[in-house]
């Protein structure tokens, strides 16, 4: 599969992943309360700019960038549930649009797209993880990943906000993860009082795992 335009790479056209919406900056990263109105991906591009180094900021403080190590990743909501995926793993955010259906595929392949000219599969998360389907709302998301040199599209019930959890923080799948469930989890990580499922994309977009 082609691989999208170098010149639309993530992050440096943050303004595209959300384009049309306006956005509503949430004050702190490390903030518990979560406004529905939170443009992530600027806030993503906020702590880029200072490298996660900022002294004013109430999340980190210089001392912790010596001893601590931190990735950052997208939380989203898939029926009800909280999960996340690294950030370097994205390449943008669309809104959902219409999608051409492919036979003889596994149902939670919705189908594909046209994104600037390149074909991309889309998944239903909800059925690759095994919940019911079900009708999009307006704040339904297609989160596009790159594996290797190929590109897909994720579709969740919302996208939340970037977050950032300390490495040595992240958990293990828990034991009561049994099969197919074990394989998409790569750990799980606190953020705030959020529990995060954090997923493993190379699984989830294995066709052949199901």
């Amino acid at each position: 599969m082609a691989s999208l335009p170098e010149t639309e790479t993530f992050p440096e056209q943050i303004e595209d992943l959300f384009a049309g919406e306006e956005p509503s900056v949430l004050p702190a990263p490390a903030a518990e309360k979560l406004s529905q109105n939170f443009d992530p991906l600027t806030q993503l591009l906020a702590g880029r700019e200072t490298s996660g180094c900022d002294e004013d900021s109430d999340f980190m403080t210089a001392a912790h960038v010596e001893t601590r190590e931190f990735q950052e990743f997208l939380f989203f909501r898939v029926a009800g549930e909280s999960y996340a995926v690294n950030i370097l793993e994205i390449k943008e955010i669309i809104k959902p649009r219409e999608v051409t259906e492919v036979p003889r595929v596994p149902g939670f392949v919705a189908g594909i797209l046209s994104l600037r000219g390149i074909i991309i599969p889309v998944y239903d998360m909800r059925l690759r993880l095994g919940f019911p389907s079900q009708e999009q709302t307006v704040k339904s998301r297609i989160i596009v990943v790159k594996r290797q040199d190929e590109f897909s599209g994720l579709m969740v019930d919302e996208v939340v906000q970037v977050v950032r959890i300390e490495t040595g923080s992240i958990e293990p799948p828990p034991a009561v993860l049994d099969g197919i469930d074990r394989d998409f989890v790569t750990g799980l990580g606190r953020f705030g009082s959020q529990m995060l499922i954090l997923l493993k994309m190379e699984k989830i977009l294995d066709i052949a795992l199901r």
